[in-house]
C-alpha cells in the first residue's frame, strides 16, 4: 500500500511539472509570438521611412530640374524677346502695337510654360510600393496643357496627389499607427484618401471636379 501510495506521489509530481513546463513552453510561445509581431511592425514602420527617404530624394531632384528648367525658358525669353519685337518693324506703324501684344500673350506651346509643381503620386496599389514624386508642370510642358487638367486626369485614373508636406504628414501617422499595430501594409489609395486630407498642388490651381 505504502509503495502505492509513494507511486502514487510520484506520478502527481510528474504531472504537476509537465503542467508547469507546458504551461512554461506556452508562455515562452507567446511572448516569441509578441516579439515577433513587435519586429514586423518595426519592418513595416522601417519601410515606410525608407519610402518617405526615396520619395523625398526624388522631389528634391525634381525642383533642381524645374528651377533649371524655368531659368533656361527665362533666358530664352530674354534673348528671343528682342527679336520678337524687331520683327515687328515689319508691320505697319499701326500694327506693331497689336503684333508685341499677340507675343506677350502666346500660348504654353510657344512663350509661356509652367514650372515647379512637383507632387507624389499614389497608385492603386497603395503604400509604400507604389508611390512617385512626379513633375505635374513637366507633364503639362510636354502635352501643351494647363496644370489643373494634368492634376484631374490623374486623379480620375485613381491616383491620389498629395504635395511634400502632406505625404510628410501622412507618412508620420502612418509609422504610428503600424507600430501600435492598428494598421498593415500596404495601406491602399481607398485607406489613405480616408485618413489624408489630400490638398491642391497650389493655391492659385483651380481644380476641376472630376464629374
Amino acid at each position: 500500500m505504502a509503495t502505492l501510495k509513494i507511486s502514487h506521489s510520484y506520478l502527481e509530481d510528474l504531472r504537476s511539472e509537465g503542467k508547469a513546463r507546458i504551461e512554461g513552453a506556452s508562455g515562452l510561445d507567446r511572448l516569441f509570438q509578441k516579439e515577433a509581431a513587435s519586429l514586423k511592425r518595426e519592418d513595416g514602420a522601417s519601410t515606410l521611412r525608407a519610402a518617405h527617404r526615396t520619395i523625398v530624394e526624388q522631389l528634391q531632384a525634381l525642383k533642381r530640374i524645374e528651377i533649371s528648367a524655368s531659368l533656361g525658358h527665362s533666358q530664352a525669353n530674354l534673348v528671343l524677346f528682342p527679336v520678337g519685337l524687331a520683327l515687328t518693324a515689319i508691320f505697319s506703324k499701326n500694327d506693331r502695337q497689336s503684333a508685341v501684344m499677340d507675343y506677350l500673350r502666346r500660348g504654353p506651346e510657344d512663350r509661356y510654360r509652367p514650372f515647379g509643381t512637383v507632387m507624389v503620386r499614389i497608385g492603386p496599389k497603395g503604400l509604400p510600393d507604389d508611390a512617385k514624386a512626379i513633375s505635374i508642370s513637366q507633364l503639362a510642358r510636354d502635352s501643351y496643357r494647363p496644370e489643373p487638367e494634368i492634376v484631374n486626369e490623374l486623379r480620375g485614373n485613381g491616383y491620389l496627389l498629395v504635395s511634400e508636406d502632406v505625404f510628410s504628414s501622412l507618412i508620420d501617422g502612418l509609422v504610428a499607427d503600424v507600430r501600435q499595430g492598428k494598421l498593415r501594409l500596404p495601406v491602399s489609395t481607398e485607406r489613405l484618401a480616408d485618413i489624408a486630407v489630400l490638398d491642391k498642388p497650389k493655391s492659385s490651381i483651380k481644380i476641376v471636379p472630376i464629374e
